[in-house]
């Protein structure tokens, strides 16, 4: 067979490896023609068993180039199987032992390539790659330098490469960063921002030359450099990431937004989001670079969502998140989003999912502001007209609903972070069985020791806005009081919400959270709102601590939640229907009055009416002060009544399903009969030592 083989090589004949009618080349000119003309896998394979000891290094990796992409062609639809068989196949064994035995024969232009192509085709053996580093690192100084960032892809893709491996591309990259391309700069950014070494050093090494080419990189490249540096964003500079927003509002030599994938203009986004809130300069710098980032989400929205039936069920999470992040959520896009969230919410990640919920409970709960973009955003002169916020009213709770088998059966897979966003994403939207919460507050309880602090004031004022019980609250009680420093004034006013709604009351601790607070930090901030009905309640129950101190506190806080009473007040429709009652009665009600911050549906004064004591009207329905699905009163309507009837009032519930289904007549006898019933209630002292 040799010899046939050896006659067939000197007259140029056809053979089984060989195309018919085809002539191998001279040895002058080498192999590389003859491996050109190779037609399928099994070919390559012959080939080189056939002239394995003729090959050069530079064949051998042209080679397996070839071969793996004949292997691609080959097999388009299913290239997992046959990668699989041709990794099992003992001839391509025998190429790969070849290499390692001829090792020293691969010099600078060679090695490269083999890495590469080895990466390439997905053989991931990082002992192979360990045993071609020590090589590689003596002929790196050789290396030309387009080949360091495909050196520096292969390594870091396998997941190897030692600390000395990568100083030397680090040294090599920084020193000659002027001379690559765009594409190469975004290749090395993409790569050493997950390679194992000193990434952040390099990203901040190199950011001067990313920050010159962004007006050359194309679409992909550009998304990859964002991504890459958001995952630093504490040591990203504000400017290099306004020129980036810059690139995308307005477009460069290269690209312009409309050139973006929906997809890379998603994870662009994502790591815009993902920067800004985790960037201490963009926090400090805020106002500054609100126009620009705000203008860059407003005018991906249309793009995102003309292509949003392209994105996957990820993306659309990503992008619901993303948008989320901002002042600016767009109406339409959003509810496309949810819709395609819903259509396939069992394909997310936990992470996702968790995401997805909280966002949809922040929706329902009127947390996010949207704006109509049923318009396209101008722009003109290089400014973007900002639409005009919006509070869009959103009611679909199916996808909380749909999801809550699915969330009780992959809670053990939830990490703290995730678990408190899901446990608030139920509260805010008052939805949810009594058998999720109770595997939630179970789930919490396993986990208590593991939560921040500012994520256990999330869940105890979650778990209080529902009324679950005091068992988690006293759990962590000894825990917070050893992070008491860590806690922020937000984070503070929850807790004590929280605990007093809960009726778990310790004058010690109360005392060591107040004493966290700050007139600077409590003094016109909303997200403390939550502090007024926390001290009222306080100083109830225990009057002697610091009376002078608590009024100054409630002065600072009462605006911000006197706001938040109104937003949650009773229509004005039912309001009015029991006043006419009332003056069927002979008795003047006031309509939405406030009461220490408290805003009451409707008070009737004890003069005005010859009442022994005042009453209290409350006006209840789901999902406002009710739970959505037990009916339940929540824990702010709870509250409420716990403080009108300490401070004397009579209190008056109606709920919006009987009132409704009664007549002129039949409501007028019906509020007779619960005022009267109404006036028994203990109140005052009597009912605050009860």
């Amino acid at each position: 067979m040799h010899r046939l083989r050896r006659l067939a090589l000197c007259r140029g004949c056809s053979s089984s490896w060989r195309p018919a009618g085809a002539r191998l080349s001279t040895s002058s000119e080498g192999h590389l023609p003859a491996i050109a003309k190779l037609r399928n896998s099994k070919e390559h394979l012959s080939f080189f068993i056939s002239f394995r000891d003729k090959l050069g290094p530079r064949e051998v990796c042209y080679l397996l180039k070839s071969l793996w992409q004949k292997v691609e062609l080959e097999h388009e639809s299913d290239v997992l199987s046959a990668r699989k068989a041709l990794f099992n196949d003992p001839d391509f064994i025998a190429i790969l032992k070849d290499v390692l035995f001829k090792l020293n024969r691969y010099a600078a232009r060679e090695l490269p390539d083999l890495v590469h192509v080895l990466h390439h085709m997905t053989w991931n053996d990082k002992h192979l790659f360990k045993i071609v580093e020590p090589r590689l690192i003596q002929e790196l100084p050789s290396v030309n330098l387009e080949d360091i960032p495909r050196v520096a892809e292969s390594f870091v893709g396998v997941g190897c490469g030692s600390r000395v491996l990568f100083q030397e591309l680090i040294h090599l990259s920084l020193q000659a960063a002027q001379h690559f391309s765009a594409q190469q700069v975004a290749s090395l950014v993409t790569s050493f921002s997950r390679s194992p070494h000193k990434p952040k050093a390099f990203l901040i090494g190199f950011c001067p030359t990313v920050a010159a080419n962004l007006n050359n990189f194309d679409a992909a490249e550009l998304t990859k450099v964002v991504v890459a540096y958001s995952e630093w964003p504490g040591e990203v500079s504000t400017d290099f990431m306004e020129q980036v927003m810059e690139v995308l509002c307005f477009g460069s030599s290269a690209m312009t937004m409309k050139d973006m994938s929906a997809s890379n203009l998603v994870a662009a986004l994502r790591a815009l989001a993902l920067w800004r809130s985790r960037s201490k300069s963009a926090r400090e710098r805020r106002a500054d670079g609100e126009p620009l980032f705000a203008s860059t989400f407003c005018l991906a929205a249309a793009p995102i969502r003309s292509a949003c039936s392209d994105l996957t069920a990820e993306e659309m999470a990503q992008a619901m998140w993303a948008f989320a992040k901002t002042r600016y959520m767009p109406t339409k896009l959003f509810l496309d989003l949810h819709d395609g969230v819903l259509r396939s919410f069992k394909a997310l990640s936990l992470g996702s999912l968790a995401s997805c919920l909280l966002n949809s409970g922040r929706a329902l709960s009127g947390q996010l502001r949207f704006w109509d973009d049923s318009e396209p955003v101008v722009v003109s002169d290089g400014i973007v007209r900002m639409p005009k916020l919006v509070r869009a009213p959103f009611a679909d709770r199916r996808l909380l609903t749909d999801a809550e088998t699915l969330v009780v059966r992959r809670l053990g897979g939830l990490i703290p972070r995730d678990l408190v966003s899901v446990v608030l994403a139920y509260s805010l939207a008052h939805v949810g069985s009594p058998e999720l919460y109770s595997v939630l507050q179970r789930a919490c309880l396993e986990k208590c020791p593991q939560f921040p602090a500012d994520q256990m004031s999330t869940l105890l004022w979650s778990f209080a806005t529902i009324r679950l019980g005091p068992a988690l609250a006293k759990e962590a009680q000894v825990d917070l009081l050893e992070c008491l420093p860590q806690l922020t004034a937000p984070a503070v006013s929850d807790l004590l919400w929280a605990y007093c709604a809960l009726r778990h009351r310790d004058p010690h601790f109360f005392k060591a959270l107040l004493g966290v607070l700050s007139p600077s930090t409590v003094a016109g901030n909303a997200r403390c709102a939550m502090l007024c009905p926390a001290l009222l309640d306080i100083k109830i129950h225990f009057p002697e601590i610091d009376p002078e101190g608590l009024g100054r506190y409630l002065s600072y806080v009462q605006p911000s939640f006197r706001a938040l009473q109104q937003r949650a007040a009773a229509p004005t429709q039912p309001v009015e229907e029991i006043r006419k009652a009332l003056d069927a009665l002979g008795m003047r009600g006031e309509a939405h009055a406030e009461v220490d911050g408290y805003v009451v549906d409707v008070v009737i004064s004890a003069a005005d009416a010859c009442l022994p004591k005042p009453v209290a009207i409350q006006y209840h329905s789901a999902p406002r002060t009710l739970h959505l699905l037990t009916g339940d009163p929540l824990g702010q309507t709870m509250m409420k009544q716990r403080y009108l009837r300490a401070c004397g009032f009579s209190v008056v519930n109606l709920l919006d399903s009987s009132w409704e289904s009664l007549d002129e007549e039949e409501r007028v006898l019906d509020l007779q009969a619960k005022i009267r019933q109404a006036r028994r209630q203990p109140t005052g002292k009597s009912y605050v030592g009860a």
